[in-house]
């Protein structure tokens, strides 16, 4: 199965936040699902912690490397 996440479920890997569901987790985490992030999902992440209203500081470029390296597509 292809998932792929929007700017809310990428935070919430971030942050580890106990928002995201056990059945995302499992779904995420299952090897035999190809996991899929948007370059609009990093571009809202930076919006978001240069308005600073959310609460949300992630550095993206970080966020972008740990995606890729988790083996995130």
């Amino acid at each position: 199965m292809k998932l792929l996440l929007d700017t809310h479920i990428l935070i919430w890997v971030a942050k580890d936040s106990p928002m995201l569901s056990s059945k995302a987790r499992s779904l995420i985490a299952n090897l035999d699902h190809e996991v899929y992030f948007s370059a609009a999902s990093l571009w809202e992440v930076a919006i978001k912690n240069g308005l600073s209203r959310s609460g949300i500081v992630i550095d993206t470029v970080g966020l972008r490397r740990q995606l890729l390296l988790n083996g995130y597509h």
